[in-house]
């Protein structure tokens, strides 16, 4: 009967340091009565600012050429890449 390995990643594994544990305060989403748009506050219900995060939209725009006329003739063909990005509040 063969045993099966550890997996690699399970021999690195080791407890975490005592002391290092940070407690973290409770964020809820909630939406806005007034403005309908979410929210988030803490424990004492006090609006929290997340910080601005824009959008961005990327997408690839593929090419091809052909000699024109020659249905049977060698292609060429390439993509390009464009990438927007809104401008952010930071």
């Amino acid at each position: 009967m063969s045993q099966t390995p550890v997996p690699w990643g399970l021999t690195r594994m080791r407890p975490y340091a005592a002391g290092g544990v940070v407690a973290v305060p409770r964020l809820t989403p909630v939406i806005d009565p007034e403005t309908q748009v979410a929210v988030v506050v803490d424990e004492q219900g006090r609006r929290v600012e997340l910080g601005s995060h824009g959008t961005s939209t990327a997408g690839v725009t593929p090419t091809q050429t052909t000699a024109d006329g020659n249905p049977g003739s060698p292609t060429d063909s390439d993509s390009t890449e464009s990438y927007d990005q809104d401008q952010s509040n930071d």
